[in-house]
Order: C-alpha cells, then sequence, then structure tokens
C-alpha cells in the first residue's frame, strides 16, 4: 500500500468510495445521505478542481494498482490565520482497521504543517465511533458540539438531493 496525490484519473475510483461511504453513513442519518445525481457532478467538478488548487490536497492510498482509500484537506484563511480543514476520509470497508486511514491523515498533517497552520478541523458524525477513535488516536480534541433541531417534522432534509 502507498499513499499518493490524487490525479483526473482517480475519480471514477473516489466517486465510488464516496459511494460506498454514503450507504455506511445512512446508518447515522437516513435522512441527510440521500444523494442526487446532480450532487455527485457538483462533488466530481469540486475534486477536479481541488486537484490544480494549491490550497487543496487529495490523496489516495494504492494497494496493487486499487484505489482503497482517499482524504481530502484543504487551507482556509480566518484573519491572519490558516486553518487546515480535513474535508474527507473514506476508506474502502474490507481495508478498515489496517492503520490506512491514519497514514492518511498523517501526510495531510504534514500538508497542513507545511502550509503553516495554526490547527486542524475536521467534522465527525457523533455515532461515527470508528472515525472518533482514530482521530483521537492521533490527538485530536473534542472542542464543541453541533447540534439540530428538526423543527418541521414533516419536511425532510436532504441537502444533496
Amino acid at each position: 500500500m502507498f499513499i499518493r496525490k490524487m490525479t483526473n484519473n482517480d475519480i471514477k475510483a473516489i466517486q465510488k468510495l464516496d459511494k460506498e461511504s454514503t450507504l455506511y453513513h445512512r446508518r447515522f442519518d437516513k435522512e441527510l445521505y440521500q444523494i442526487s445525481k446532480k450532487w455527485w457532478r457538483i462533488k466530481k467538478n469540486s475534486q477536479i478542481a481541488a486537484i490544480k488548487d494549491p490550497k487543496n490536497l487529495i490523496l489516495v492510498a494504492e494497494n496493487n494498482g486499487k484505489i482503497i482509500g482517499y482524504s481530502w484537506g484543504y487551507v482556509e484563511q480566518l484573519g491572519k490565520y490558516s486553518i487546515g480543514k480535513i474535508q474527507e476520509l473514506i476508506v474502502s470497508a474490507q481495508y478498515r482497521r489496517k492503520g490506512i486511514g491514519t497514514q492518511l491523515i498523517k501526510n495531510l498533517l504534514k500538508f497542513f504543517e507545511d502550509k503553516n497552520c495554526t490547527i486542524v478541523e475536521v467534522m465527525v458524525n457523533i455515532k461515527n465511533n470508528a472515525a472518533f477513535k482514530t482521530y483521537k488516536k492521533l490527538g485530536f480534541e473534542k472542542k464543541e458540539y453541533r447540534m439540530q433541531l428538526k423543527i418541521d417534522k414533516t419536511k425532510k432534509f436532504s441537502p444533496f438531493l
């Protein structure tokens, strides 16, 4: 297994991982993870743009020519501070718990360090214990909770449709 920067040739494999991840995350929030074809096009275009943007880094984990995971991070400015943001960490189900996600994140952390980031942030679903444990093992700390209240229970909240 080795980790490298994503290329345009990796888009189909990355989108396959995205779709696998969406199915996994539906266990946590069935309503949110209803995703349209339009959304997949938007995400694909965002990934293609990110490859060319020096403030973004998308890495893939490859094993015997097959992409088995990827991570995506970007740098955001907040006043005088550079903040590393982890957008995605996805490892195919059959390759989880082998340290691949940890290696992908460590490579992103090096990127953020090289970009002089002061802190790195990531959002993790509160029910996703595996991801939470991975980030905690790498030194991440809980700093705040993002809370939601559904006021109109008759309407679905599916922003990706």
